[in-house]
């Protein structure tokens, strides 16, 4: 029955090798796959065919991974890793191929539901039912011998990991004067196919063990850790690998060593960077939300009773727990590759080489091989929340809010004049949130920038963030930032006319309202540092502040204190969350009691710029009951908060004070 195989009946010398390739092409299916396995263990035979198995044993994985494995250890490198390089750039090809089928589908779609009639003529192009729709289709069309049975295809990222595993056996058998141009071309190819919705778990972990083995081993075997999957590693007991046909034994020169170190090094930074940034539609959980976990680490009070941590769903949950783990990996890659902190901050804080651009031509030196910044800020970020969170001995850098951070979010932030910062990935926001807030906690401001200008365009960056951003807790996150950093500058006049210039100018409602939370934590801190038994008000601050004694009302009161008379219900309804953050300033205000009366709210009355018969707070009060006769307000929590502030801040008013200037 042997003999009447048809792999081995035709085996060559009896026909060429090319005659073969054509006799496997039409009779290879899974059950030839032990008969091939065997023939492949022929040198000669697999050097010659070897490169062109590939294609034909992707489309019978799993089955098929240890044919592939020998086509890697025995089939020739040179020709085998081009191959392979081939089929991933075919990974990345196949997303556009589906994304364009589902465009087309949506676009007949469109046109037969707009005129029923000419969609139904004939002649007219169709889209047949079962067309791919789905990005993890397979790139590889079956053999012809198993058309007959049906099988289920691999998944892309199964092919993928399959060729990944190739790569691992095939770069080290390359013995070349330069194998830094087959470690290049084999490194971009892999990377635009990982950033194709391949950045999941499994592929991730399937990549970083790549380079680990590029890398070497440099550090005792860490312990085994729970995965949903098993790596697709070199079993024991498999003979070595066939030696490089066309080896030149020439010995490779320093400069191409670390060439190839820095082609790892800036490899893993683009991994990490599409890792931590790819979209998991579903979860309430940005990547690493490495910021909300720090302010629960360094604010526990703040905590609020019964509510999940996110510290404590990073140690529960598996998949976070996971992802935890996959960022150690990388961190302990970036070692074994001396990729350290220091590197990390000087290619985040240092302007970008217009010579790093893009280009086909292969590098030539080490220089020219760029590192990815959001990777660097990420794998930098993981350096910190090891030490913070797993007590990890790590070396953490210096770091400084100015100029380090400043530098670093106007290198990754978009310009200011665009309008579109906070539209960043949320893991590049959440990572920028936790260093700044990191560096805040750990160093204070430090020595504030001579130019103000340095100083303001920061905090309008985090402020940003604060206003636009999508996600909700890194809003917040960004608020107390940027709150920190406006009141720690010791320059009370830079302080005030920053909060004027967000009332007057800033067009985010939400900016505003923040704002009037600044501003009324500056007239608290004035107050206190001038109050007669505080000891700890400096010389400079008990003789004049912005913000003592109303010295800021007069002037800033008509940026505040909007006239809500003059304003229609939608103006209104949008300035909810401003109002309510005025009438608690005005509450503030109340406490604020003076001997002679109330000289906060006087100075407020006496400096607003529109007429009216009443103060501020009745004209308030008869805006929300307008609001209540011509409305359903009472679906709107926020209405429902103004009117009882409203009262409580006439609770607080002598009868005397209420109802007229």
């Amino acid at each position: 029955m042997a003999d009447e195989n048809p792999l081995l009946k035709a085996l060559p010398p009896e026909v060429d090798y090319l005659s073969y390739l054509t006799i496997l092409e039409y009779n290879l299916n899974a059950k030839q796959l032990p008969v091939l396995h065997n023939i492949l263990q022929d040198t000669t035979l697999t050097a010659n065919i070897g490169w062109d198995l590939v294609h034909l044993l992707l489309p019978l994985l799993p089955e098929s991974q240890a044919c592939l494995r020998d086509v890697a250890r025995l089939g020739n490198p040179r020709e085998v890793v081009l191959k392979v390089t081939e089929l991933l750039e075919a990974l990345t090809t196949a997303v556009d191929v589906v994304e364009d089928n589902e465009d087309q589908e949506e676009v007949v779609k469109s046109s037969a539901d707009d005129d029923q009639a000419t969609a139904s003529q004939p002649n007219e192009p169709s889209v047949e039912k079962n067309s791919p729709s789905q990005h993890d289709e397979p790139t590889v069309s079956p053999v012809r011998a198993d058309q007959n049975e049906p099988r289920e295809p691999p998944s892309r990222a199964s092919q993928f990991r399959a060729l990944v595993d190739m790569l691992a056996i095939l770069h080290p058998r390359i013995k070349t004067k330069h194998p830094s141009r087959f470690l290049s071309t084999s490194l971009q190819s892999l990377l635009s196919a990982y950033a194709t919705q391949l950045t999941g778990e499994d592929t991730t972990e399937a990549v970083l063990h790549l380079i680990k083995t590029f890398a070497g081993s440099r550090r005792p075997k860490l312990p085994p850790r729970r995965s949903g999957m098993q790596l697709l590693t070199q079993p024991r007991g498999t003979p070595d690998a066939a030696p490089d046909p066309e080896a030149n034994h020439e010995p490779v020169a320093p400069e191409e060593n670390d060439l190839q170190q820095r082609l790892l090094q800036s490899f893993l930074t683009f991994v990490v960077e599409g890792y931590l940034s790819c979209h998991r539609p579903g979860e309430g959980i940005v990547a690493m939300f490495w910021s909300s976990r720090l302010q629960e680490h360094l604010h526990p009070d703040k905590n609020i009773p019964g509510e999940r941590l996110r510290c404590e769903a990073f140690e529960k949950d598996e998949n976070l727990h996971r992802r935890d783990s996959i960022l150690g990996q990388m961190l302990a890659l970036a070692r074994d590759l001396n990729l350290s902190p220091n590197d990390l901050v000087k290619t985040l804080v240092e302007p970008e080489d217009p010579t790093n651009e893009d280009s086909d031509e292969l590098p030539s030196s080490a220089s020219d091989v760029p590192l990815s910044r959001p990777g660097c800020l990420y794998l930098l970020c993981a350096t910190i929340t090891s030490n913070i969170f797993f007590h990890a001995p790590s070396t953490i850098p210096h770091l400084s809010v100015f100029p380090i951070f400043s530098s670093i979010l106007t290198n990754l932030l978009s310009e200011l004049s665009s309008g579109s910062i906070g539209t960043e990935c949320p893991s590049l926001i959440d990572s920028l949130l936790f260093l700044g807030t990191y560096i805040f906690e750990t160093s204070g401001l430090g020595k504030p920038p001579k130019d103000d200008t340095l100083f303001t365009n920061t905090l309008q960056r985090i402020s940003f963030l604060s206003a636009n951003t999508s996600r909700a807790p890194l809003r917040y996150n960004a608020h107390v930032l940027a709150s920190c950093l406006l009141h720690a500058h010791p320059d009370d006049r830079l302080r005030y006319s920053i909060i004027k210039d967000t009332l007057e100018h800033c067009p985010y409602e939400n900016l505003k309202a923040s704002a009037i939370g600044w501003l009324k934590d500056e007239i608290v801190k004035a107050e206190t540092l001038a109050s007669p038994n505080s000891s700890s008000a400096p010389a400079a601050e008990t003789k004049f502040n912005a913000f003592t004694k109303g010295n800021c009302l007069s002037e800033i009161a008509p940026d505040v204190f909007l006239n809500p008379s003059e304003m229609p219900d939608e103006n209104f309804m949008a300035h909810q969350a401003y109002f309510l953050a005025v009438l608690n300033l005005y509450y503030m205000l109340l406490v604020m009691k003076g001997p002679s009366g109330y000289p906060y709210i006087d100075t407020i009355d006496s400096g607003l710029d529109y007429e009216s018969n009443h103060d501020w707070l009745t004209d308030m009060e008869m805006r929300v009951k307008k609001f209540k006769e011509e409305n359903a307000w009472e679906a709107e929590e926020g209405m429902r908060l103004m009117e009882g502030l409203i009262e409580m801040c006439h609770e607080k008013l002598e009868p005397s004070y209420r109802g007229y200037r």
